[in-house]
């Protein structure tokens, strides 16, 4: 049984899809397959295929078509009846042969495995394209070389038409007079003069055609009969040769019949490829993702037969709510809404991307079955109702939990209460099945009881009372308000009847009324509201994009700055360090005092100078005690002095400690830094303020910072040093990407260049 019945392509008009998909095929093979496609029940297949269309996609990116494919099968079919064909008809069928070998080479990289065990059949007819090509010239003549016979016979003509043409120029310069016009012709294949009318009578000639007003005979000489027959000989026995090579060259290809049909057969498949490609860049469709629940999600999802007019909707249903209801106004987008939905599984299930975001999710059905559009069986005698009825009555009998339902206008065409009757029993049935629907009505019993069943998404299509016209946009979880009596007083109905309408229904039906009003306002206000955060969130990620960009810029100006700087202020030291190794030389060898005094002011001045460079700033030699405040030279972090021996001091900054050299630090006036207050733990005595894993592996120096980290913690230390050096980086943003998953790490960062750099990293908790 097929996925789709007639009625059911009849409905969401899967051929005229196909007809624009058709067009784009690069031959008339590609175009018969697209035509021919049907859809397919099984889920790995249709996976198989929108993965090969994927494939196909990025080979057309790359600049690959199919090239100069034709139709083989009816010249193999005259090439049987005939035992020969047309010179013209060799270059169709080289070219395709030669595309055949095309094809297969360009798709058998691997990126494309798909593809390239598609083509990878396709056969190489290399020595057939060859003894074409070789016999049959562009112009689609048969060449004269195409065997040393024809040649022979060619060369034969040549030599002999112009011993004819040589005679019958001498026979002009004898008869002057007689000449009408001084040209060679011919007439019936055969070389001749025109002569005056009554010259033909003078002389003995032939004569074999005459003009219109008889002026003119066309003769041929006595002395060039025997020649022109000859030449007409030779005529036929090229004509007999050119048969044989054609009859040759035809033998040869219906050798091959069983492998070139089975080319063809492939390259149609590849071209029908193409041609879904060139669609869904021309339509921006998506191969959407698929799925087993029986979940549909459409999302920004346009009718591929509305073109520009379409209006993107957006629906959800299947899972565990299996059937939605769309409510609304006519005319309002139910039908299309429901087309959409048929239409998109059908084209999927063929192997074609359809027009909607990525994030389209479409099951596999192996049954679609639907009852949409008006119709009337004239044959049968039967109303709208009664052939609606008809066909719904065939569906249910044929519907399981696996079938995907498409109901237009369910109830309608005959008295609401009845409709209504029926309708809800139908979604009851449609339930009971449990088989994904989507079911499009105006009658208020539908939609009060989709609002309260949890197995069913109750859907409206969004109404425009401004304007009295519909979006098309489709509202989830809010039911379809009725319009009827809004747009009758908009239009100009007498206020009194409409109050009298209004008098007529029902308080509940009032209350249902002003209900959904109330959540068709709420709901569209979320939708704005919706869009208005989308927006923000669109501007705050280019807002952080360009900010990361600017940062890096300055970062790396920043780098090429210092770098500089280091790079000046070490030839200078270098320059600095040679004149003292200069002076200390000459000073050591100098002999006079004079020279060694000269040596000395040298030395002076050279001390007065070093003061001025970054790295030569006056330091204190003063000692520094425990509870000073210190600055540390090499970062100018304020600290506080815990400990101070005379080889190390320990300087507590940002409640994390460090061990520095005392040439590192300088006693300030500054006040001292507020430490933070933590308590004081037991453990404190087997945190180490650093850690090294450099030599480690990621797993192992994970378990290592995990353990660190947690005595860290019961220490009460709120930071620490984590050397894993430089290297590779591997290392590093392995520990980097760890230490991001840890709740308790507030932040972590390079450690200053003085401090390791990249090589070390700064853990905060």
């Amino acid at each position: 049984m097929s996925v789709a019945n007639p009625r059911t392509l009849r409905d969401l008009e899967l051929d005229k899809v196909l007809g624009q998909i058709a067009h784009m095929a690069a031959s008339s093979l590609g175009a018969e397959a697209v035509r021919a496609l049907q859809p397919s029940p099984d889920r790995e297949s249709v996976s198989r295929e929108l993965a090969t269309v994927q494939e196909m996609m990025s080979t057309v990116q790359d600049g690959f078509s199919p090239g100069s494919v034709h139709d083989l099968r009816p010249m193999t079919q005259e090439a049987h009846e005939r035992g020969s064909l047309d010179p013209e008809q060799w270059l169709d069928i080289a070219e395709s042969l030669e595309a055949a070998v095309r094809v297969r080479d360009a798709l058998s990289g691997e990126d494309t495995p798909l593809l390239g065990a598609l083509t990878r059949d396709l056969s190489d007819q290399e020595e057939l394209v060859t003894k074409v090509r070789r016999t049959i010239d562009q112009r689609g003549h048969i060449r004269e070389s195409a065997s040393p016979k024809l040649r022979q016979l060619h060369n034969q003509r040549r030599q002999l038409t112009g011993d004819i043409q040589a005679a019958l120029r001498s026979f002009m310069d004898q008869h002057r007079d007689w000449l009408q016009e001084q040209v060679i012709t011919q007439r019936g294949g055969r070389f001749v003069v025109p002569l005056k009318s009554g010259a033909a009578a003078q002389g003995r000639v032939v004569v074999h055609d005459s003009s219109a007003s008889g002026q003119t005979v066309f003769a041929e000489p006595a002395s060039a009969v025997q020649s022109n027959n000859r030449l007409r000989e030779i005529g036929d026995e090229i004509w007999r040769e050119e048969l044989r090579i054609l009859a040759e060259l035809t033998d040869k290809y219906l050798h091959q019949e069983i492998r070139i049909r089975n080319d063809m057969q492939i390259l149609a498949r590849v071209d029908s490829l193409y041609a879904r490609v060139r669609y869904a860049h021309s339509a921006d469709a998506e191969v959407p993702k698929l799925t087993d629940t029986g979940e549909v999600e459409l999302r920004e999802a346009r009718h591929p037969l509305l073109g520009d007019r379409a209006v993107p909707i957006s629906l959800r249903f299947g899972g565990q709510r299996r059937l939605a209801l769309i409510t609304g106004p006519n005319t309002g987008g139910k039908t299309v809404s429901l087309k959409t939905i048929g239409l998109f599984t059908l084209m999927a299930q063929c192997g074609i991307p359809v027009p909607a975001s990525p994030r389209t999710t479409l099951s596999v059905f192996p049954k679609v079955r639907s009852d949409i559009g008006e119709e009337q069986s004239i044959e049968q005698n039967l109303s709208t109702f009664s052939s609606h009825m008809k066909n719904i009555i065939d569906l249910l009998g044929e519907t399981d939990e696996s079938t995907l339902v498409l109901l237009d206008e369910l109830g309608a065409g005959t008295d609401p209460q009845e409709g209504a009757a029926l309708g809800l029993a139908i979604l009851e049935k449609l339930l009971e099945v449990g088989c994904p629907a989507a079911v499009a009505t105006h009658l208020t019993p539908l939609k009060h009881y989709a609002i309260s069943h949890p197995g069913i998404v109750s859907c409206s299509m969004e109404f425009d009372l401004k304007t009295l016209s519909p979006t098309y946009r489709v509202l989830e979880g809010v039911p379809g308000r009725s319009c009827a009596l809004i747009i009758a007083q908009r239009l100009g109905l007498p206020e009194e009847l409409v109050d009298k309408a209004k008098g007529r229904l029902s308080t509940d039906e009032v209350e249902a009324d002003s209900v959904i009003e109330e959540l068709q306002r709420e709901r569209s206000a979320a939708r704005l509201a919706r869009a208005d955060l989308e927006s923000q969130k669109e501007r705050l990620a280019k807002l952080r994009a360009e900010y990361e960009r600017r940062l890096e810029e300055l970062k790396e100006r920043k780098t090429q700055s210092l770098g500089q700087e280091l790079a000046a202020l070490e030839s200078r030291i270098a320059e600095a360090r040679r004149q003292l190794g200069d002076l200390i030389a000459e000073a050591r060898s100098s002999e006079s005092a004079e020279q060694r005094r000269s040596a000395l002011r040298r030395l002076e001045e050279l001390d007065r100078a070093l003061p001025d460079m970054p790295s030569s700033k006056p330091r204190s030699h003063r000692p520094v005690q425990a509870g000073e405040t210190v600055r540390i030279r090499s970062t100018g972090a304020l600290g506080l002095v815990r400990e101070a021996t005379g080889q190390r001091v320990e300087v507590e900054v940002k409640g994390r400690r460090v061990e520095l050299p005392p040439d590192d630090v300088e006693p300030t006036e500054a006040p001292p830094p507020a430490q933070p207050i933590r308590p004081q733990y037991s453990g404190r005595a087997d945190a180490q303020m650093e850690l090294s894993v450099r030599g480690m592996t990621v797993a192992e120096a994970q378990r290592a910072v995990q353990e660190w980290l947690d005595r860290l913690l019961v220490a009460g230390i709120h930071s620490g040093r984590l050397v894993h050096g430089k290297g590779t980086g591997a290392l590093r943003q392995g520990l980097h990407h760890y230490l991001r998953r840890m709740p308790h790490v507030e932040r972590f960062y390079y450690a200053p260049p003085s401090e390791g750099g990249e090589g070390v990293t700064i853990v905060e908790l």
